[in-house]
């Protein structure tokens, strides 16, 4: 084959790739659009490359992400770009975008979100992070009507607008995400169709949340939301399965009647309430949950300046609270897990053993302390066998304790078999073995 016949075959080749694209490119635009949905927004980008056709066809995928690799990182007045081409998005039907400008070379800059972002009709997803919002951009919030996932990072409402803004959420909406904002909460809002609700960080006051109307709430998350300190609230979703809170603060929360079996998780670290009164606080707020399946994860650890005679007064305070209280019926529990220094692991166990009856407790994984934790434990625990009646007097969780039995997770994760505390010291393939202890109490507490 001579050099002719060789580049006729190479320019026939070309045709036939160049006629098979043509054909690609003739597709329907609803179908182009559903091709570039499945695809990440990088290899998306990459399809501009093809032919003049596909070169703008990525920036109207229904999924479209505005994010400062992609559209910023070179427009100097990201809000004035933004007035420009979200116009351009909805005429073309686009129903979905992911908006943030949270990034490394404008980290300490917060540009005021622009109006138009909010009000389309057709919006459904909207990922906000990093922006101020101003009066006309709240007050258009309302106007989303088919918006259904609104996610709010560092967004934050003026100081001088805060008190008197008032935000009207659309009640189309279906989840809520707001992290290390200020955004507040309206008395009275209607979120009828909210199924999800996750807070984190959130600097403003979270009391009107006790007046607004939760009817189909599944999942509610509380992380790091300091302000409930100063809050007592009361949350109306009857529909709730799922409850989680985390923090440093025990807050006063409590819910309406409950339709179905909701599990709860609280992980609490009171490192943030010194107070003697904690584990009262603590047993309060299990006694409002006790409606639920609770599980409890208790993480007491002291910053360095308060460890010594001073923490040890504030836990021994905590735990003879707990027993000249009078301490109520103890909430019953599913699980307990204390991380604590081993110096104050006795004393703390003992004062939550007051206000709880955990069915299992520990959950230990052998890596550092764990064989030390499970015989400290253990000896604690076995204490009703010696049979002494002073022991009994100041312990008198002892007295409804009627079983307790090590067990140990079985190699693939699918439940736990008993095992004694001599032949847990003896196996040394136990690394990343986890353990806990199953406890029976006297039916009449539980």
């Amino acid at each position: 084959m001579n050099q002719t016949e060789k580049n006729l075959m190479k320019r026939a080749k070309s045709e036939d790739d160049s006629k098979s694209m043509d054909r690609i490119s003739e597709l329907p635009q609803d179908i182009l659009q559903r091709i570039l949905y499945f695809l990440s927004q990088k290899d998306a980008v990459r399809t501009s490359i093809l032919s003049k056709s596909w070169r703008y066809n990525w920036r109207t995928r229904p999924n479209l992400d505005f994010s400062d690799n992609t559209f910023f990182k070179d427009n100097k007045e990201p809000a004035s770009f933004l007035e420009k081409w979200i116009p351009l998005l909805t005429t073309m039907g686009v129903k979905k975008f992911r908006l943030s400008i949270h990034s490394e070379y404008r980290k300490c800059v917060l540009v005021e979100l622009p109006r138009i972002v909010f009000g389309e009709e057709s919006l459904q997803d909207l990922h906000v992070q990093g922006f101020v919002l101003k009066q006309d951009a709240i007050e258009r919030i309302a106007l989303s009507k088919n918006l259904k996932k609104l996610r709010l990072e560092h967004v934050y409402v003026k100081a001088d607008t805060l008190q008197t803004i008032i935000i009207i959420y659309p009640t189309s909406l279906e989840t809520i995400q707001i992290s290390h904002s200020n955004i507040p909460f309206h008395k009275g809002s209607d979120f009828r169709n909210l199924s999800e609700l996750h807070l984190s960080g959130v600097e403003s006051s979270l009391d009107n949340l006790s007046s607004c109307g939760f009817p189909s709430l599944k999942r509610f998350t509380l992380r790091y939301c300091y302000t409930l300190v100063e809050s007592r609230i009361s949350i109306d979703a009857p529909n709730l399965v799922y409850f989680e809170y985390l923090g440093s603060v025990i807050p006063s929360i409590s819910f309406a009647t409950i339709s179905t079996q909701c599990s709860t998780h609280l992980y609490v670290f009171p490192k943030g309430d010194r107070s003697a009164s904690w584990l009262l606080k603590l047993r309060t707020l299990l006694e409002s949950l006790s409606q639920f399946n609770i599980c409890l994860d208790i993480n007491y650890k002291f910053c360095n300046h308060f460890r010594g005679v001073c923490e040890q007064l504030i836990i021994h305070d905590n735990v003879h609270l707990a027993l000249d209280d009078g301490c109520n019926k103890p909430i019953a529990v599913e699980s307990l897990l204390l991380n604590c220094d081993l110096c104050r692991f006795s004393t703390l166990l003992k004062g939550l053993f007051r206000i709880c009856r955990p069915k299992n407790f520990g959950n230990i994984c052998f890596m550092r302390w764990g064989m030390k934790v499970t015989e400290l434990v253990w000896h604690v625990l076995t204490k009703r066998e010696s049979g002494d009646q002073d022991q009994f007097k100041h312990e008198l969780w002892l007295l409804d304790l009627e079983q307790a039995s090590l067990e140990i997770e079985d190699k693939n994760r699918e439940g736990w078999r008993p095992i004694t505390v001599s032949e847990l010291a003896n196996n040394k393939k136990l690394n990343y073995e986890r353990t806990r202890f199953a406890l029976k109490w006297r039916q009449t507490l539980l």
